[in-house]
């Protein structure tokens, strides 16, 4: 017998697919999109320890074996709610900008995930599948395709700018992030190191101390520069 797909990868996502085609409402009220709504307001206030699913149904004021008939597991659960939480991203519209609508679509895409913080480490466990996911990267396509871009290219463009939010979020939302007061001590640390051991860290503690939207922002220009000029010829 063949052991069923690993959650969350393609042949999971089929089988999710073909489920949903299938599925019939039911006169409780509760769905998916309930479900979801409820866990993410779960996993904002309270994190994603928390979030079981005898938690959810707790707050739904159902019995926990309701739920799966939606979602069959916990990590089911949060492959879902990854993609429900990218449904509020409001996706740029094709036109003849692609650098605005590119940059556009990034900002925003940045602004949800830093909106469901406990939802980034997520990200990193598994490829984005869903529907909502598929509809990011249909409308991304368009956008760059309907600039002329030639298919090969917006694809590279849309993963690349894509793996450089995702990637900027995980590191300013895990281990690596900096509050301001940590930030300030920082500065500190690197001001007062032994005069000459770092000579430049040294001089420049307080830009070293900067905010980290400053860094998202020039990587962000930088990025789209570099990819304005491969069409150029540059």
């Amino acid at each position: 017998m063949a052991s069923p797909p690993d959650v969350g990868s393609p042949a999971w996502w089929s089988a999710r697919y073909a489920a949903r085609a299938r599925r019939r409402s039911r006169p409780d009220g509760l769905s998916l999109e309930v479900i979801m709504r409820t866990s993410l307001r779960i996993a904002d206030e309270e994190g994603l320890d928390a979030l079981t699913m005898r938690t959810v149904a707790e707050r739904l004021e159902v019995r926990h074996t309701s739920l799966y008939r939606h979602v069959p597991s916990r990590e089911a659960l949060l492959v879902e709610l990854v993609d429900h939480m990218l449904g509020e991203i409001t996706l740029p519209e094709p036109g003849p900008d692609w650098r605005a609508g590119t940059e556009a679509g990034a900002r925003e895409y940045r602004r949800v995930l830093l909106a469901h913080r406990a939802l980034v480490p997520l990200l990193t466990r598994g490829q984005l599948l869903g529907p909502n996911a598929l509809l990011a990267r249909e409308q991304g396509l368009r956008l760059l395709t309907g600039a002329g871009w030639p298919a090969g290219s917006a694809v590279r463009i849309y993963l690349t700018v894509t793996h450089y939010v995702v990637g900027a979020v995980v590191l300013d939302t895990g281990g690596a992030a900096r509050t301001p007061a940590q930030r300030t001590a920082m500065s500190d640390l690197f001001a007062a190191l032994p005069a000459g051991r770092h000579p430049l860290v040294t001089a420049h503690s307080a830009l070293l101390g900067g905010p980290d939207g400053d860094e998202f922002d020039f990587g962000l220009r930088c990025l789209l520069d570099g990819i304005a000029a491969t069409r150029e010829g540059r």
